[in-house]
C-alpha cells in the first residue's frame, strides 16, 4: 500500500505558511496503518498540479491531496485533476445542494463565484464539507485514488474524518479498529526521549510507538491496531507497553492523557475550584495566550498583565521599588512580588509570574541571554525559581520560558492536589 501527499498553492510554496496539512495527513494515515512515502508541493499553477497527478497516478495507491478548492481563478485543483484524469467538469448536483444549504445556514445567498467550487470531474464523487463552502471529491486515475480536501485546515480535518476516512477503510479494507494512547513530555529533548525508547520494539512488537516534537513538548504515541488479538489480550498488552514507557520518562510526563501543559492547568484548577492570574514581563503575554487558547478558560483566568517596564510593576502589581534597585528586574525577589501582586489585584486564588532575558540583547555576565526567574504565589507561599537556557532565538526563549512557568504552575497545583 503506497500512500502520497500532494500540498497545492503558493502560499505553501512561498514559505507564507506552514504545511500542518501534511502533518496531520501524515499521522492519521500512520494511525490506519498507511505509510506516507512522499509529500510533493506544488504552486497555483493547472498545468503543475495536473503533471504532479499524473505522476502520482502510476507511483502510489492512495493519494490526499489539500487547497486549491475555493471560489478564486487561482483555486484550480478540479480542473487539474480533470486535466490528469482526461475529463471533463460539470456541474455536480450534490455539491451544489451542499453548497446552497450551507450558504443558507449562514444566512447569504449562493453566488455565481461560489458555484465553481461545484465544477468537478465528471467521474468523481462528491465529499460533502460540513465546515465550509468547498465540497471535496475523490476519483482513481490509473492505479491512484485521489482525495481532493479543502486547504483550510479545520474543513480539511473534518472532511477527512468524516468523509475520506471511511472511503480508505472500505475501499482498501484498513483496520480501524486501533487504540492510540498519547503521553505529553516536557523537559527532555526528542533525541533523549527516543533513546530511552529503545528496545520498546522488541518488548512490544504489536504495538507501535511514535512521537511528535512541538517544542518544547514532546508527545509520545503507542498506537495498537486490535485485529488478530482478543480484547482481553490487547488491553493488557497496551497497559504493560504504557508503564513500560512511563516508567523510562519518569516526571517528565506532564500529562497521562496527551492533552498540553495549559489544559492540563486548567483541568486541576477546575477541579480545585480555583482562580489564575498571571504577570508576565519578558514573555510578552504569552502564557495568557497559552491559557486561553484552551476552550472553557474563563471559569478560572482571571487577569494578565504585561508589566514589561519597572515602573509598570511597581504602580500595577506593587513591586517594590527598593526590590529592583538591590535585586533588578530578573531576579527571583522580583518574581514573587509580581506574582503576588498580580494575585491580590485580581483577588485570584494563585498566579504565576515570567521576568527574564529572552534576547538576543540585553544580557549581562551575570544574567546573560536565556535567564528567566518564575515566581508562583498563593493565599500560603510564594516562591521562585531562576533557569537559564541556552537557546539564542528570542522567540524560543520566549516559548520555553511560558512552558515552564506553566508547568512550575502544574507541578504547584499537583502538591496542592495531594495535600487537599
Amino acid at each position: 500500500m503506497i500512500a502520497q501527499i500532494l500540498s497545492t498553492g503558493d502560499e505553501v510554496l512561498l514559505g507564507d505558511i506552514i504545511d500542518t496539512n501534511a502533518a496531520f495527513l501524515c499521522t492519521r494515515a500512520k494511525e490506519l496503518g498507511i505509510a506516507v512515502e512522499k509529500i510533493t508541493a506544488v504552486g497555483d499553477f493547472a498545468g503543475s498540479i495536473a503533471a504532479a497527478i499524473t505522476e502520482i497516478s502510476h507511483e502510489a495507491d492512495i493519494c490526499l491531496v489539500t487547497g486549491g478548492l475555493g471560489p478564486t481563478p487561482d483555486d484550480c485543483s478540479a480542473q487539474a485533476c480533470a486535466m490528469a484524469a482526461g475529463d471533463r467538469l460539470e456541474i455536480n448536483p450534490r455539491a451544489l445542494e451542499t453548497m446552497q444549504a450551507y450558504f443558507a445556514e449562514k444566512g447569504f445567498e449562493l453566488n455565481l463565484e461560489n458555484e465553481k467550487q461545484a465544477l468537478l470531474p465528471s467521474a468523481s464523487t462528491v465529499m460533502e464539507n460540513s465546515a465550509g463552502t468547498a465540497p471535496g471529491f475523490y476519483l482513481q486515475i490509473n492505479q491512484c485514488v485521489f482525495f481532493f480536501m479543502p486547504g483550510v485546515p479545520a474543513e480539511m480535518k473534518i472532511m477527512f474524518e468524516t468523509q475520506v476516512k471511511p472511503v480508505l477503510i472500505r475501499r482498501f479494507g484498513l483496520d480501524d479498529d486501533i487504540r492510540v494512547e498519547r503521553l505529553t513530555v516536557f523537559g527532555l529533548a526528542e533525541s533523549t526521549v527516543g533513546q530511552r525508547m529503545n528496545g520498546f520494539n522488541e518488548q512490544f512488537p504489536k504495538i507501535r510507538i511514535g512521537f511528535r516534537a512541538d517544542f518544547p513538548v514532546i508527545e509520545v504515541k503507542l498506537i495498537q491496531h486490535k485485529t488478530g488479538h482478543s480484547s482481553n489480550t490487547a488491553a493488557a498488552d497496551l497497559v504493560r507497553a504504557r508503564k513500560w514507557v512511563m516508567d523510562r520518562l519518569e516526571n517528565k510526563i506532564v500529562s497521562e492523557s496527551g492533552r498540553s501543559i495549559a489544559q492540563e492547568v486548567g483541568q486541576l484548577l477546575i477541579c480545585q475550584k480555583k482562580t489564575l492570574a498571571i504577570a508576565e514581563s519578558c514573555t510578552g503575554g504569552l502564557i495568557s495566550n497559552m491559557i486561553t487558547d484552551v476552550s472553557g478558560s474563563s471559569e478560572y483566568f482571571v487577569f494578565s498583565a504585561v508589566t514589561y517596564s519597572n515602573d509598570a510593576k511597581v504602580r500595577v502589581l506593587g513591586v517594590d521599588e527598593v526590590t529592583l534597585v538591590e535585586h533588578g528586574a530578573v531576579h527571583e525577589q522580583t518574581a514573587i512580588e509580581m506574582a503576588r501582586g498580580a494575585r491580590q489585584v485580581a483577588g485570584a486564588d494563585i498566579a504565576v509570574s515570567t521576568t527574564g532575558i529572552a534576547g538576543p540583547g540585553g544580557g549581562t555576565a551575570q544574567k546573560p541571554v536565556g535567564t528567566v526567574c518564575i515566581g508562583v504565589a498563593d493565599a500560603h507561599t510564594a516562591e521562585a525559581r531562576q533557569y537559564r537556557f541556552l537557546f539564542g532565538e528570542r522567540s524560543r526563549n520566549k516559548t520555553m520560558f511560558a512552558t515552564m512557568a506553566l508547568e512550575l504552575l502544574r507541578r504547584r497545583l499537583v502538591a496542592v492536589g495531594k495535600t487537599a
